[in-house]
C-alpha cells in the first residue's frame, strides 16, 4: 500500500507517493500506481474508507504543470542513460568472472581482456625477435602463472564467449536509448544485464 495527500495542491496534484501514512493522506493500492505515476500526481481520485478506489488523469493540471516544465535536452538524457548502460555492464562482469576448465576463476572485465590482449602482443613480439619469452596470466586474487599458447588462447576465446552475450545485449539497449522521441520512453528503458543469463 502507498500514500498520497487526499486534499491537491492549488496546481491539482497529490503529492509524491510515500511508503508511510501521515497526516492528511489517503491509501493508493498497488492497481492504481501506475495511473498515479503516468499523471504525475495530477489526478481526480475516489476515496472511500480512507482508500482510493479511482484514479483519472487531472488533463487540464498535468497540461499547464507540463508547459511550464523546462524544454528537456533529451540527447543530454540519452547519453547519461548510455554512461548508465556502460556502467552496469562493467558492474555486472565485475561481479561475474569466469569459471574456467582449470577450477579458477578469471577476471572478465575490459581491463582484464586488454591487459590479457597487451600480454599476448608482447609475447608474440619478444618470441619473434627471438627472445626469451615466458606466456603468463593470473587467476582472480592469485599470482601469474604459466600458460602455453594453446591455454592461453582457449582462456581467451573462452572470456570472449563468456562476454558475448551482454555486449550484444548493451548494445540492443544502447540502440533502444538512442531510438526514443521523449523522456517518458527514455525512462522506461529498463537495463539489466541479470536478464541476459536468465534468457540464455
Amino acid at each position: 500500500m502507498y500514500y498520497v495527500k487526499k486534499i491537491p495542491n492549488a496546481a491539482g496534484n497529490h503529492g509524491n507517493i510515500l511508503l508511510q501514512p501521515f497526516d492528511g493522506c489517503t491509501s493508493l493500492p498497488e492497481n492504481l500506481l501506475q495511473p498515479y505515476l503516468e499523471a504525475n500526481g495530477f489526478v481526480n481520485i475516489t476515496v472511500e474508507d480512507g482508500v482510493v478506489i479511482s484514479v483519472e488523469k487531472n488533463v487540464e493540471a498535468w497540461e499547464a504543470w507540463n508547459a511550464a516544465q523546462p524544454p528537456v535536452d533529451l540527447d543530454a538524457l540519452r547519453a547519461a542513460k548510455q554512461d548508465a548502460n556502460k556502467a552496469a555492464l562493467a558492474d555486472w562482469l565485475a561481479a561475474h568472472p569466469l569459471t574456467w576448465t582449470d577450477g579458477k576463476v578469471y577476471g572478465v572485465t575490459e581491463q582484464d581482456q586488454t591487459e590479457m590482449a597487451i600480454n599476448l602482443a608482447q609475447y608474440q613480439l619478444a618470441a619473434a625477435a627471438g627472445q626469451p619469452a615466458v606466456l603468463e596470466w593470473h587467476a582472480q586474487k592469485q599470482q601469474c602463472h604459466t600458460f602455453t599458447i594453446d591455454e592461453y588462447t582457449a582462456l581467451s576465446l573462452a572470456i570472449a564467449a563468456y562476454v558475448y552475450p551482454y555486449r550484444r545485449y548493451q548494445e540492443q539497449v544502447k540502440a533502444a536509448i538512442y531510438a526514443v522521441q521523449g523522456k517518458e520512453e527514455l525512462d522506461a528503458i529498463e537495463i539489466d544485464y541479470g536478464s541476459v543469463g536468465a534468457a540464455a
